[in-house]
């Protein structure tokens, strides 16, 4: 397919999902940019994915680039971004693996992981070189975690016309510089467009959320002493992570007070105009997400989600979860970042991770908004630590990220323990209480109480003459208002990746019931039907090609040997 018949092949624009204000001056600035690489920073739940496609969707139109590439971190992100993109008419195949190369020209491209660039470049970098290609880096700070996965990354898409770097927490813990990101002569770095917290709650875009700290008094045993304090007492940094972890002790008496308050809390919501509202825990580990979700059960009578990351049906269970009606969600990680679930009302923070970049992350489950009730505050319950009531009380700010010359505090914290700690008597977690603490919320500037529940916001003003010329090729732009809820990770049934997904298994069938019909080998099967229909392997077939392929075989197995 030619560059101009695939931009003939997108449809307008949909009229219901015009941009937001922030979303267009966003698209100024880029349109103003001249560099190769745009760093955009806005607050989770702000609409970062209905940005990105639209410049990719304009650009597509005009020619500019003939592919996108979307680098997410997760699998199920990846797939959450091609059911979304597929409301616009691009065409992405998510997680293609590696060892399929670059993906058939019938698609607009791909939507995959860092992991997977990282495990194989090659394939990205010739697709890149191949086409002119919109390279759009979902939390880009992932490419600083290891190593590899930066240097692969800029390998892979060196070839790149244009990368569009998107995040909510543009920053990392650590002191790994993040590709394609400008940093000054202090190692402080600065977004090319910024959209804060603060903004998107005055913009009525985001739900305001308020922090429930839990104190008490925990009780524990270490290095064959007996220890007592509540979080109001300094204690050298190992007795203050025991500490930490004797209130989150899955059979303790704090966790068990917090989720019945939690659960009283999401019963309340539920009971008024949010019949639907869900909650979610946060756990530490597999074995302590099974504690809670059993204590969950006790207290609220139903069983809740219990996902992890090693389950293979977690995306789906997921998007079912928040579709669904189900009070509560316990997870381990699979649900602190870029997972879109905007029924989430009240959370349990009851993991002992303390860095900011997880904390904001989790944060931002809580604040996207739904289209009903009107008044949509969030509460999130955590203990009472002094790091973490420092996140919550700065949640609004801007965060620069800086290459320091040593770790953090808050990392100090999360170093590894000593080996002790797995010998039996160097913990162990005694007794524990809880006591609800002064909540925390969120500010517009010190002293000033910010505005939640305001009127409606006034009529946004006409698109700028940047964002006209920018959009012009294409016939968009708009008045801006909210876009529509986001897709589930399920997305459109009849969207073009899903249908060569149901292909391909229905292709699957057809050839296992042709070989036990002949006694040919599957991939003698597959070849023969490869070389009628014209495609080199199945996974390099079109949509035209599969659709070919699986009707001849249903020809063949019709007619028996």
């Amino acid at each position: 397919m030619s560059a101009t018949n695939r931009r003939r092949a997108l449809p307008p624009w949909p009229e219901g999902r015009p941009l937001r204000e922030w979303q267009r001056n966003a698209v100024d600035a880029l349109a103003a940019h001249e560099g190769e690489a745009f760093l955009a920073s806005a607050t989770p739940a702000a609409g970062k994915t209905t940005f990105g496609l639209r410049v990719a969707y304009d650009l597509l139109s005009a020619g500019r680039v003939a592919r996108i590439a979307i680098l997410a971190p997760t699998a199920h992100i990846a797939r959450q971004w091609a059911a979304d993109a597929a409301r616009y008419g691009i065409d992405l195949e998510p997680n293609r693996p590696n060892s399929e190369g670059p993906e058939p020209p019938d698609r607009h491209g791909v939507a995959v992981t860092y992991q997977a660039v990282a495990a194989g470049p090659a394939p990205h970098r010739r697709a890149a070189a191949a086409r002119p290609t919109l390279l759009i880096a979902d939390e880009p700070h992932h490419m600083g975690e290891h190593a590899a996965w930066g240097t692969t990354t800029m390998e892979a898409f060196a070839p790149a016309r244009l990368r569009l770097l998107l995040s909510g927490t543009p920053f990392r813990s650590d002191n790994s510089p993040i590709p394609w990101v400008e940093y000054d002569a202090d190692g402080l770095s600065s977004a090319d467009f910024t959209y804060t917290y603060t903004d998107a709650l005055l913009d009525n875009v985001c739900r305001p959320i308020t922090f429930m700290p839990y104190d008490g008094d925990m009780e524990w045993q270490s290095d064959g002493r007996r220890r007592r304090a509540d979080f109001s007492v300094v204690l050298p940094r190992q007795e203050d992570a025991r500490r930490l972890r004797t209130a989150l002790d899955g059979d303790g008496d704090w966790i068990r007070r917090v989720l019945v308050d939690a659960d009283a809390r999401l019963a309340e919501i539920r009971a008024g105009d949010h019949p639907d509202a869900g909650g979610l825990v946060v756990a530490i580990d597999k074995a302590h997400a099974v504690q809670l979700a059993a204590q969950l059960e006790r207290i609220s009578g139903e069983p809740p989600l219990l996902v992890t990351s090693d389950e293979v049906d977690a995306s789906a269970r997921i998007a079912r979860f928040a579709a669904g009606t189900q009070c509560w969600i316990v997870s381990v990680l699979m649900v602190s970042e870029g997972v879109d679930i905007p029924r989430l009302r009240v959370g349990v923070y009851a993991t002992s991770s303390r860095t900011e970049l997880f904390f904001r992350q989790v944060v931002g489950r809580f604040i996207r908004r739904s289209p009903a009730p009107r008044h949509q505050m969030s509460f999130l319950f955590l203990p009472s630590d002094l790091v973490l009531r420092t996140l919550a009380s700065r949640i609004e700010e801007e965060r620069n990220h800086a290459i320091e010359l040593r770790p953090a505090a808050e990392e100090l914290l999360e170093r590894p323990p000593d080996r002790r700690e797995s010998e039996p008597g160097a913990y162990e977690a005694l007794y524990s209480d809880a006591r609800a603490d002064e909540h925390i919320t969120v500010r517009t500037l010190p002293g000033e109480n910010l505005s939640l529940f305001g009127d409606p916001a006034p009529a946004r003003p006409a698109p700028s003459a940047a964002f006209v010329a920018f959009t012009q090729s294409t016939g968009g732009g708009g008045a801006a208002a909210a876009p529509a809820p986001p897709p589930s990770a399920t997305g459109d049934p009849n969207s073009s990746y899903q249908r060569r997904e149901r292909l391909r298994e229905e292709r699957s069938r057809l050839v296992a019931v042709r070989a036990r019909q002949t006694g040919e080998e599957h991939r003698a099967i597959n070849g023969r039907i490869n070389r009628a229909v014209g495609a080199r392997t199945v996974a390099n077939a079109t949509l035209d090609q599969l659709e070919k392929a699986n009707e001849l075989l249903k020809r063949e197995t019709a007619k028996g040997r």
